[in-house]
């Protein structure tokens, strides 16, 4: 029996190793250089120049720098896209000071959703290896604690437009304000480090409906748990009988509020981790829609005093009208665990430098391609002077294309950081605003 014990004792700790990932041994020049992708250069490619308009004449020549479905849409003729300039926006000292904490002690057990020894940053601040099982698991580690949301966010006015898919008809219109997503810990942006309840929730959102009449004031109030293996904590208000209900599992992977995007869908992915099994395709270079706001086509609709909107245009005008550039992206495809999931599988596209979902596509569960998600990220050079100060790619303009119904839903921002109190994520808060 003791020497049974002998051999099997290492084959049990290899198998464990494949369920709980452990500390990092990157050094910090590696961790530096996975922060700075663009330190030796920016990436290039065959005929993409600054000011190359792309479209179904000459898709095929561009095929290999577009996702798969924005070549066919593009090669189909619904939208054109022009490379405009590459910039670079590098994540803050502290920031990176955190990755490296976080990379030494981290451990996740990786298809259960939870994670240990996070104390800020990129969890996993290394290139990816294609012999690593977990690989695209990390990944989406990166983007869930990613600088996408800096902190906080404040979406003051928050525009979703509903629109006819041929026609470009805007069938329904619904603004949020106040909107607001915020980090609970490890903050390193704004202080202070850790909020209330950080032990419990990494990340709040609070989106109340400012019109239409029919839906004012109804609001969803969501806190992710540090726990992927748990639900999080959803929470419809319903303005009209100043009442709030329980958001379900499935509600998730609802249409939210009728549109074309679920709770979900929110950011790229807004799910849980281990509701999904995850594969790491590759690394490549991609163009995605990374600008400056002011190089873009801008809009008169709903401008306030400081802020005009990003244009759409193209089939439907469900395409946001600003420059793509050739970035370096991480790609990963996602398939649900749920059997009653309505997604079969997705492919996400992350962004190297800033780990925003930028481009999903999504497939039903007949492997049919039905939905399409653009994230377009403005540098801030374009931003509100108080995110301009911050450095940091921010949120500008978005849509989702559901190509099986012929609809899409435009996203509209107005972006600032500025700390959030906390109180905003109650629904006490909520009542206190009607």
């Amino acid at each position: 029996m003791l020497k049974m014990k002998r051999h099997t004792a290492p084959i049990i700790a290899s198998l464990m190793m494949g369920v709980m990932g452990t500390a990092c041994a990157a050094t910090d020049a590696e961790i530096d250089a996975f922060f700075h992708p663009y330190a030796k250069g920016f990436p290039t490619a065959p005929g993409v120049k600054e000011g190359v308009v792309i479209d179904k004449s000459n898709a095929d020549q561009f095929k290999d720098v577009l996702a798969p479905r924005i070549y066919d849409q593009i090669k189909a003729g619904n939208t054109s896209i022009t490379v405009g300039k590459q910039r670079t926006a590098t994540a803050p000292a502290a920031y990176i000071a955190a990755s490296k904490k976080s990379a030494a002690k981290v451990k996740v057990q990786f298809g259960q959703g939870k994670i240990e020894g996070y104390e800020g940053g990129l969890p996993f601040p290394y290139e990816p290896s294609a012999s690593d099982p977990n690989a695209a698991e990390k990944l989406v580690w990166n983007n869930r604690y990613g600088l996408e949301v800096p902190d906080d966010i404040s979406l003051s006015p928050f525009v979703w437009e509903y629109r006819d898919g041929n026609t470009g008809k805007i069938n329904r219109t619904v603004t949020f304000d106040p909107g607001a997503v915020s980090n609970m810990g490890h903050r390193t942006i704004n202080g202070p480090e850790n909020l209330p309840g950080s032990d419990e929730f990494y990340n709040e959102i609070n989106l109340v409906v400012k019109s239409p009449q029919d839906l004012k004031d109804t609001a969803v109030l969501f806190k992710r748990r540090v726990d992927s293996s748990r639900d999080d904590d959803g929470q419809l208000y319903l303005g009209f009988q100043r009442r709030a209900r329980r958001l379900s599992t499935a509600a998730t992977t609802d249409p939210f509020l009728g549109s074309n995007v679920m709770i979900e869908e929110f950011r790229g992915f807004n799910g849980k981790v281990n509701d999904f099994n995850w594969k790491f395709v590759g690394t490549k270079n991609i163009l995605l829609p990374y600008y400056s706001h002011n190089d873009g086509k801008l809009r008169e609709e709903y401008k306030t005093p400081d802020w005009r909107f990003t244009a759409f245009g193209g089939k439907g005008n469900c395409w946001h009208q600003v420059p793509w550039s050739l970035r370096k992206v991480y790609i990963v495809d996602m398939t649900p665990k749920r059997t009653d999931h309505p997604v079969g599988h997705r492919t996400l596209y992350f962004d190297a430098e800033s780990f925003h979902g930028t481009i999903s596509e999504v497939y039903d569960r007949k492997g049919e391609f039905w939905k399409l998600w653009m994230l377009g990220i403005g540098h801030p050079s374009g931003q509100l002077p108080e995110p301009a100060k911050k450095g940091i790619w921010t949120w500008d303009a978005s849509s989702m294309i559901d190509a099986q119904a012929n609809q899409c839903t435009t996203l509209n921002f107005r972006i600032t950081l500025d700390p959030i109190p906390p109180n905003v994520y109650t629904i006490e808060y909520i009542r206190s605003r009607q």
